[in-house]
Formats: C-alpha cells, structure tokens, sequence
C-alpha cells in the first residue's frame, strides 16, 4: 500500500528545477508587493524634542515657529523618531494629539535635562515645524508625551507611520 501511494503521489512530479523556479517567482512578487506597499505608504516623520537655546553657537539651529517668529534650538535633540516606541493619534475636544512613547534612554535623558533646566522651554518639532515650546515647570518623569495641536490627518499620518515600524 505504501509503495501503491508513493507512485501514484510521484508519478505527476514536477522536475526539481520547475519547484524552485516558482518559487523564486513568488519570492520575487513577494518582494516587489512589499517594496510598493512601502513606497505608497506613509513617509519616515522627523520628530525632535530639543532644548531651547537663547544664544547662537555652532552646537544650535534656528527655526521657525507657526507665527513666523524664530527661535533657536539646540542641535542635539533630547528625544527623535528612532528613540519612539510607539503612537496612536487621538482626539480632545476639537483638538488632534499624538500620543507617543519612547525608549527607557531617551526618557532617562529628557528626566535628566528637565530636572536640571526647570523654568526653560523645549521644542517640540515634527517634520522641521514647531509644534510647540512648553515651559519646564519640573521634572519630567516617564516616558509617555503628547503632541498637540495637530489636525485630525497629520496625527494619524504620524501615528500610523510610527505603528508601522518607521525608523530614520
């Protein structure tokens, strides 16, 4: 009986050269759906966390606020997109946030700087536009921050963005 089996299951074989040339085949397919499915989906968010800086000095970067004012910010973020963990977009009130997290590193780093710099402000910057430069009122502790004043589409983009894995 088994010899009965083995023959009939053999019998309609593909040479082993067809197996691997349909294989290859679908791993090539395979590769080209993912390599489109990423180029149509959403782009890397450049998100900093940096420190606001009062002078001009080789370590510092001017930028642009929303009202068209400029500030400078320290070149060397606190936290940026490769240090989040991960996000979801949500909604309060009329207002969009991105909640996100970030390594236990990048939380220890913005602790320590915040513990040190009480009374001065840091920036909050998502693809090179300030989203906001909150006062230190003490030190930050944890590692779960929030963007706001975001609309409903950019949130998402962000958060979706960063849920799929984005890294710079």
């Amino acid at each position: 009986m088994y010899e009965s089996f083995r023959r009939r299951s053999c019998v309609n074989r593909k040479p082993p050269f067809a197996n691997v040339h349909v294989l290859l085949s679908l791993m090539l397919c395979l590769c080209l759906g993912c390599a489109a499915r990423h180029e149509a989906g959403a782009s890397c968010p450049a998100i900093e966390m940096s420190a606001v800086v009062d002078t001009q000095t080789d370590s510092s970067k001017s930028v642009t606020l929303s009202d068209t004012t400029t500030i400078l910010i320290s070149r060397t973020p606190l936290v940026v997109t490769d240090d989040i963990t991960g996000a979801t977009a949500s909604q309060t009130d009329d207002q969009w946030i991105l909640n996100f997290t970030v390594t236990e590193d990048a939380a220890k780093r913005v602790h320590d700087f915040t513990k040190q710099h009480v009374g001065r402000s840091l920036a909050l910057v998502v693809d090179g536009k300030v989203h906001g430069t909150p006062r230190i009122a003490g030190a930050i502790i944890g590692n779960r921050y929030q963007i706001d004043g975001l609309n409903r589409a950019d949130a998402e983009r962000l958060a979706t963005a960063i849920s799929n894995g984005c890294r710079r």
